[in-house]
């Protein structure tokens, strides 16, 4: 196997940071009241600004996640010597891509607008990014390209805007006066998570200027052969268990 290294890092951050006062007023409250769990959260959380793809003024949408994963490769170049020419392989990881077809990394391709090249995209809750990165290590280490871009991208922020959670709320109303915790599980996420994209290359042989970190395993193991679903997306639990997949909703 040859070896391979991490020789460059992108990181894209969308607009101005938000601190913890105004999140509130960029996401919307919930049923037009304040959270009762923000506080609690973003104490323990000890997070004290986030980044949003929306424009505080207006609440709109300012890029995609295809766009902000897109930045990030951009700034992989200007951080490199590589060219978005050269680019052999590109493998895109994220939870929330814009659509569920074509592929993320497709339209991340797309934006680049750079040569014909391998593409792959992948999934999963915290460890899409990781997944992406394993392909290109892999990819690379096998002599099948000579380098390869991975990248790791989330955009939670379009998800977890007030207006979204309204009719929920409106239709639980009586749940939540009688089991606070239904508010603290809808709540936890929007406290927690933001937007940004970040890439890495990753090249058979380390940077003759710079720091260059050669990558010697990575494992990704799942563990649904003995867990019940938890954080999902895209369909409804059970009582049981058991998840109602958006085709079925």
């Amino acid at each position: 196997m040859t070896s391979a290294y991490i020789t460059g890092l992108g990181v894209f951050l969308p607009n101005e940071p938000v601190n913890n006062e105004e999140i509130e007023n960029v996401l919307g409250l919930v049923n037009g009241k304040p959270s009762r769990s923000k506080n609690r959260i973003l104490k323990n959380n000890g997070i004290k600004s986030r980044y949003y793809a929306i424009d505080p003024k207006t609440g709109k949408q300012t890029h995609t996640n295809a766009q902000l994963t897109a930045e990030a490769v951009r700034i992989l170049v200007k951080n490199t010597n590589i060219s978005l020419e050269e680019i052999e392989c590109l493998v895109c990881g994220t939870s929330s891509p814009d659509q569920i077809i074509p592929n993320h990394a497709l339209m991340v391709h797309g934006e680049l607008g750079c040569p014909p090249c391998e593409i792959v995209a992948t999934s999963g809750v915290c460890c899409s990014g990781m997944t992406a990165f394993k392909y290109g290590y892999m990819n690379v280490s096998s002599g099948w390209s000579k380098n390869a871009v991975t990248t790791g991208s989330e955009l939670a922020s379009t998800a977890f805007k007030g207006v979204y959670f309204q009719p929920e709320i409106e239709a639980k109303i009586q749940d939540l006066q009688a089991k606070p915790i239904i508010a603290f599980e809808k709540d936890f996420l929007r406290w927690m998570l933001s937007d940004a994209a970040a890439a890495v290359l990753i090249t058979d042989t380390p940077r003759q200027n710079g720091i260059s970190l050669r990558i010697d395993w990575v494992e990704i193991i799942s563990f649904a052969n003995e867990l019940e679903t938890c954080m999902y997306a895209g369909g409804v639990k059970r009582v049981d268990g058991s998840l109602q997949g958006w085709r079925e909703v």
